[in-house]
């Protein structure tokens, strides 16, 4: 645990963690597609990460995105918390998010903004330094508790067979400690991109392959994606991440909007042998916060 905290506070450029379910939940990473999709509902999605769980203080990530429409102005709002634990270091934070929507050429563009904080908090109490670490500048000798601004921008088009996304979070490149060497989140730039193939007699399965990427130009993670879906109730994927892991994912809907998935990741790399893979869990809930009637057709497919 001790090698695997000093990598994370010692980056000059904290990164995100990286959901391999991420493709599933646009609204934590892209201010872009809130609001966006065509059936009026909001979606409320929970993702809870756990990595290397054979490691002793293994990173754990957990967050909440909600977001939905605002159809009298064309628009989307959003509301996410998050916190990210490894070790003795946890990184909570919350963001507000706004997105426009333009028609564009049968389909709709998103363009948004998030803003928010982002809070580091460093508990010394049971810290022992290695000897060979003493006097490092950039290592917290004390507790750290410290909270920053943060901004986030993106852009999103889907119509009913494609969609696309770009965004930059951590904008400004937060800072996170007062140490002498400030450490901040990276710039850190999100692509993704995907098609909704629809097959069978009774159109009642959909493939979607689809790319999901994100970039610091420091660390890159990229993913290819291929999910399997039956009656937009039951779904499993398999992806692989580009010298990294192979991962399986499955998920049901339970009842009518609410779903789950799961996914598990196979590291490659000589991690594996050592800490064991990663297990993230998914739960999203679609409603509508009117009592008019609205139309429960799903034609965007950025949700499951």
């Amino acid at each position: 645990m001790i090698a695997m905290l000093l990598c994370a506070i010692r980056s000059m450029a904290q990164q995100d963690s990286y959901l391999s379910q991420g493709v599933f939940n646009l609204g934590y990473i892209n201010p872009g597609s809130y609001g966006i999709d065509d059936d009026g509902l909001f979606c409320a999605t929970a993702v809870n990460r756990i990595q290397m769980q054979d490691m002793d203080g293994s990173p754990v990530t957990t967050t909440l995105n909600v977001n939905g429409p605002l159809g009298f102005i064309n628009s989307g709002i959003s509301i996410s918390v998050f916190n990210d634990k490894i070790g003795y270091l946890k990184t909570p934070g919350f963001n507000l998010g706004y997105s426009y929507i333009f028609e564009l050429s049968k389909g709709k563009l998103g363009v948004g903004v998030s803003l928010g904080m982002i809070n580091s908090k460093f508990d010394s109490s049971d810290w022992r330094l290695p000897d060979e670490q003493t006097g490092d500048v950039a290592l917290p000798t004390g507790d750290v508790n410290t909270t920053a601004f943060d901004a986030g921008l993106g852009v999103y088009y889907t119509n009913d067979k494609f969609f696309a996304g770009l965004s930059c979070m951590h904008i400004n490149r937060t800072a996170i400690t007062k140490t002498s060497e400030k450490i901040k989140f990276g710039r850190t730039f999100y692509a993704m991109a995907g098609y909704r193939l629809i097959f069978g007699f009774t159109d009642n399965y959909e493939l979607r392959p689809s790319i999901y990427m994100s970039t610091d130009f420091g660390v890159g993670k990229y993913t290819a994606n291929a999910h399997l879906f039956y009656e937009k109730k039951y779904w499993a994927g398999l992806s692989y991440r580009l010298d990294e892991a192979v991962i399986i994912t499955v998920g049901l809907e339970l009842i009518k909007n609410l779903k789950i998935g799961y996914s598990y990741d196979y590291f490659t790399t000589d991690i594996e042998k050592y800490g064991g893979g990663a297990h993230e869990f998914l739960v999203s809930y679609r409603f509508s916060i009117s009592t008019g009637k609205r139309n429960n057709q799903r034609k965007s497919i950025r949700y499951l």
